[in-house]
């Protein structure tokens, strides 16, 4: 997308609240998410002229919530897409203000996840996502039809090259645990963990124990983004876009057809969101990375550069990751144990530390000016964005 350091802003996020059993549509839900975030930025419904969202044939459309909300959109656009569709949605929201399409965009998703469609239930039955997909013939005949069921190669294939460990993926699940218990939001606040305590679960998918895998909830979530200049009436502390990077692809489709299956979309998004925001992994003081998975986590941080290959691990382990390391990452517990969106809480996570939403209390990074988010997608794609206060 090139430079646009400081020219467009994250003014209002919100949520819904977040169940396993919501009893409301995700039309409901999207209004709560999205009328939340407007009374933060101190908007009217007016104000918004662009609704944009992602779903996985789960949600609403962008044209009831406009309906709903009071407004009328110039333009609305509904994506189909899971991991890493936050990411895409800002910088197409970004694309829209600069051809001047739009001047203030409402982003959402909204999903019964856990007492509706669920992403993490098995998907074998003719006609579904799985079977209409290409490449689910090299996939679904060998009892591959999940998403732990086809990370769990990936992850194999990692510990085998690095010698990460099921312990380090382990360090992850109690981290963010530890985050969520500074969360009341969180569905594992109040549920602390021990790194025993995972060890002591059973495989659902090698290597994969529970505590591997992200939460199921339902929810929905916000983001009001705007230009710099209208950030500047509004009421909360905008958060400014450093860079952003969206939807970078391997160069196959089909994760198993790759001459290395460890080739990410991360691998692609790393160079150019670094060389765009022209600052370093190193500068990054707190972080949302995609955590669908533990192991997930620990590959991203080797992928981006934060780490060198192989000492992924060793950071986690060393405490690097949490609140008051060098890396803390999704400080409200992220999806494994905070509520999953597909990665839109932990964005808004990130603009709520750089915010500084949180001052006084341990749940705040000190003193952090940079933060960047990453998406994971398939994982075939993948997008990354770098904010600053």
């Amino acid at each position: 997308m090139g430079k646009i350091h400081g020219r467009y802003a994250i003014v209002g996020v919100g949520m819904s609240p977040r169940s396993t059993n919501s009893g409301k549509t995700p039309l409901r839900m999207a209004l709560e998410a999205s009328r939340a975030a407007l009374a933060e930025a101190g908007m009217h419904p007016t104000e918004v002229d662009c609704i944009l969202s992602y779903h996985e044939n789960d949600s609403c459309s962008g044209h009831w919530l406009a309906t709903y909300l009071g407004t009328r959109a110039s333009y609305y656009n509904d994506i189909y897409g899971g991991g890493g569709s936050t990411e895409v949605l800002i910088a197409e929201a970004i694309g829209l203000i600069e051809a001047g399409i739009a001047k203030t965009c409402l982003l959402f998703r909204s999903m019964n996840g856990r007492s509706g469609k669920r992403m993490g239930g098995g998907q074998t039955s003719r006609g579904n996502k799985v079977y209409g997909s290409p490449g689910a013939g090299f996939l679904v005949p060998y009892g591959v039809s999940t998403p732990g069921e086809r990370y769990g190669f990936l992850a194999v294939r990692h510990m085998h090259e690095t010698g990460l460990t099921q312990r380090d993926m382990g360090t992850v699940a109690v981290t963010l645990n530890e985050n969520a218990q500074r969360n009341p939001a969180a569905r594992f606040y109040g549920r602390p963990l021990t790194l025993e305590r995972y060890l002591e679960e059973p495989y659902i998918s090698f290597p994969f124990r529970k505590f591997d895998y992200c939460v199921e909830t339902d929810e929905a979530n916000a983001i009001i983004v705007t230009s710099a200049e209208r950030a500047r009436n509004c009421k909360t502390r905008p958060v400014y876009i450093k860079a952003i990077t969206a939807h970078n692809a391997t160069r196959h489709a089909h994760q198993y057809a790759l001459p290395d299956i460890l080739e990410v979309g991360g691998c692609f998004a790393a160079p150019r969101i670094f060389q765009d925001a022209e600052v370093s992994p190193s500068d990054i003081q707190v972080a949302a990375i995609y955590d669908c998975f533990t192991w997930v986590v620990l590959y991203q941080l080797e992928v981006y550069g934060f780490v060198k290959r192989g000492e992924a691990g060793a950071f986690a382990a060393s405490g690097q990751l949490k609140i008051g390391g060098k890396l803390p990452i999704n400080t409200a517990g992220g999806m494994l144990t905070e509520g999953y969106t597909h990665g839109m809480n932990n964005v808004i996570e990130l603009v709520r530390q750089v915010r500084h939403d949180y001052e006084g209390a341990s749940r705040q990074v000190p003193g952090c000016e940079l933060g960047m988010s990453t998406g994971w997608g398939g994982p075939t794609s993948a997008g990354a964005m770098i904010v600053h206060n």
